[in-house]
């Protein structure tokens, strides 16, 4: 069986801040100390974190662009003990026709089911419908019966839809999120089980994702964002904030700042026709002018939106 993406699920965890008291803001700097940014941890991988700025923007810093320093207290059992404990939270999701879902979306992937039926039992990816939790079983019923566009609500109804399968296999391909239910099930919902406010958050690094499928980084650093937008998009709509968006904050060209050099923050915002994220470099230069044309010779296909000296 092919499953969703799931090397993450070892790889990431997720750091819910109202949860653990390690969520007080501390700062990080550059490998070379001349940026630095007030901020809390909100998640990680191994080669990404988030964090959320005083403001409650949210930014994605590659880990070996950080301090020696930042870098330990990431790996430091403290904060990896706090974050097991805490990862564990479920989440709640709703269907588009208003089934409330508790669990814990996982990662971006494609996935195939494939359905079949053998000695009077159905088979869902070789497991027998049977054995499924029951909100699994919901949530499998819901999946076919947009698929089959029949409506199958209860194992009777799948039991005669199956029967018409014969010896035959039948297999959908799925996109979308894996989830970890509060039973421990984990499966693949496609995107159009969610509500459309749910896709909001879900769905918007789905295409940068499949863009770096082949690229494991970088579809696992997809993947972290989507995770920590859903954590905090849980927490804001609990307090009816406005949802925010992962920007990624490169540091990577403060190898070349000195000790008189100014260092800017350059916002970019990608142009039409790319699904990339908003990015935020901190570039050493004299004057703005100066940075905004580095930025722009290094970062093509993006424009500028705002530019700020930090130093």
């Amino acid at each position: 069986m092919r499953r969703l993406c799931t090397s993450l699920l070892f790889a990431l965890v997720i750091y819910p801040l109202a949860a653990s008291p390690l969520a007080t803001a501390r700062q990080w700097s550059s490998r070379d100390g001349n940026y630095k940014l007030e901020a809390d941890l909100v998640a990680f991988n191994d080669t990404t974190i988030v964090l959320k700025r005083e403001n409650g923007d949210l930014v994605g810093v590659e880990r070996n662009e950080l301090s020696d320093a930042d870098q330990a207290f990431v790996g430091s059992d403290d904060t990896s003990s706090a974050i097991k404990k805490s990862a564990e939270q479920m989440q709640t999701w709703t269907s588009a026709d208003g089934m409330q879902v508790r669990g814990r979306v996982l990662a971006y992937g494609r996935s195939t089911m494939k359905v079949n039926r053998k000695l009077g039992k159905v088979y869902i990816n070789d497991v027998a419908f049977d054995q499924f939790a029951p909100l699994h079983q919901r949530l499998v019923l819901r999946i076919l019966s947009e698929l089959e566009n029949q409506t199958l609500e209860n194992r009777k109804q799948l039991q005669a839809w199956a029967m018409g399968l014969g010896a035959n296999v039948k297999e959908h391909p799925l996109q979308g999120v894996l989830m970890e239910l509060e039973s421990g099930d984990k499966l693949a919902l496609p995107f159009f089980l969610f509500a459309q406010e749910d896709l909001k958050v879900l769905k918007p690094g789905w295409e940068s994702w499949l863009e770096n499928e082949q690229d494991s980084v970088a579809s696992q650093r997809e993947s972290l964002y989507m995770q920590a937008e859903a954590m905090q998009y849980q927490q804001q709509e609990e307090h009816r904030e406005e949802l925010r968006r992962i920007e990624m904050l490169k540091l990577t060209m403060m190898a070349n700042a000195t000790g008189l050099i100014k260092i800017w923050e350059v916002g970019l915002q990608p142009m039409g026709g790319n699904n990339w994220r908003r990015t935020s470099v901190i570039i050493p230069a004299q004057n703005s002018a100066q940075a905004s044309q580095i930025a722009m010779q290094n970062y093509p296909g993006f424009k500028i939106y705002g530019i700020r000296k930090v130093r």
